[in-house]
């Protein structure tokens, strides 16, 4: 049976300039509480041993520094068994009341502290995320200049040696499709991922040819979860209104409501040339909803142009980073896919690339 709860099942105390809550959760095992701050923010949290948990958030601990700002203690009696769905579901209830919550866990895109904040200020983060900085090509064309280190499977696959259309076809933007796979990497690690030459395979990673679902040109994966994605199979396109080609085409994610409504692409993107309109969607991961469109490879960039485009992208990196860090992604990041992708990105700039 699914575990219930109301407002009225929290007791509530005044807790400011108290140095200890053991007095008010004697006689208490296990529940749910919930702190309130100062500047009116909230953060759930699930026990077996109310008086034995408290000390860490007050003093500090290797998940957060000490919280002295705590203002309001609630508390609510579970039985262990229930406790995980029932943060789950105060979380999502405090959430959709309007409140600011500083959980990582089931809340994506959460504004307490976060490890990324030693790496690049706040306020650098707002001005990336609402698009009002650009990144440091110098720092992309040093990092692409880096050493050489070796082949990359994706250039020596099959798939990456083929040309990037048809046979037939005059295009030479990108002479294989392992180019503009390169050219897609380059562009969303450049132009969405804050201080990225610095934070490689930190907070992200690419993956070399992996065999991820069946089987991919690359991945980008920024924390977690994927963000960019080129599956190995091309798919059959049309191309000017009458040409079929058949192109690889890249996934990209980026955050919910960006581009699609309901399920649905909105409008304003339906006749738009980059996106594959029939076949956007938006899948659900263990961090919630997001916008995944398809983009024919070698044109991600170009997608990028659309500001609300690049925010959406930005916003869902920037929240990914501030979740945590690459983790296990990182024993598979190739650092010689990441030199080609700066490198690419550098020639797409000086030879004004993206037309199809």
């Amino acid at each position: 049976m699914t575990p219930v709860f109301h407002e009225r099942s929290f007791d509530s105390y005044d807790v400011q300039d108290r140095s200890s809550f053991a007095p008010f959760v004697r006689g208490r095992s296990s529940g749910i509480y919930i702190f309130e701050f100062a500047n009116g923010q909230r953060y759930i949290g699930q026990t077996i041993h109310f008086a034995g948990r408290f000390p860490a958030h007050i003093r500090g601990s290797d998940h957060h520094e000490a919280w002295e700002d705590i203002t309001r203690l609630m508390v609510m009696d579970a039985k262990p068994a229930d406790l995980d769905e029932l943060e789950f579901q105060i979380i999502a209830w405090q959430k959709d009341e309007g409140y600011s919550l500083r959980n990582k866990v089931f809340n994506f895109g959460f504004e307490g502290p976060s490890q990324l904040d030693s790496d690049i200020p706040i306020i650098d983060q707002l001005h990336w995320a609402n698009g009002d900085s650009d990144y440091d090509i110098a720092d992309i064309r040093e990092a692409a200049d880096r050493p050489f280190e070796g082949r990359t499977k994706l250039h020596h696959s099959p798939e990456g040696r083929q040309p990037w259309l048809n046979e037939t076809t005059d295009d030479e933007a990108w002479p294989t499709v392992a180019n503009a796979v390169c050219a897609d990497l380059g562009a969303v690690i450049a132009r969405a991922i804050p201080e990225a030459v610095e934070l490689e395979s930190i907070y992200w990673t690419v993956s070399d040819y992996p065999n991820t679902v069946g089987g991919r040109l690359a991945t980008l994966n920024v924390g977690s979860v994927e963000v960019l994605y080129i599956p190995r199979e091309p798919i059959d396109l049309v191309r000017g209104g009458s040409e079929n080609v058949k192109i690889h085409c890249s996934r990209l994610n980026m955050a919910a409501g960006t581009v699609i409504d309901e399920g649905e692409l909105q409008a304003r993107w339906q006749n738009t040339p980059l996106f594959v309109s029939n076949m956007t969607r938006q899948p659900s991961y263990g961090i919630g909803p997001v916008d995944n469109v398809i983009i024919p490879t070698g044109l991600v960039g170009q997608a990028l142009d659309h500001p609300d485009i690049l925010q959406g992208v930005r916003e869902f990196c920037l929240n990914l980073m501030r979740s945590g860090q690459s983790g296990i992604f990182r024993r598979w990041h190739a650092p010689e896919l990441a030199r080609r992708a700066y490198e690419e990105h550098v020639r797409v700039l000086e030879d004004n690339i993206y037309q199809l």
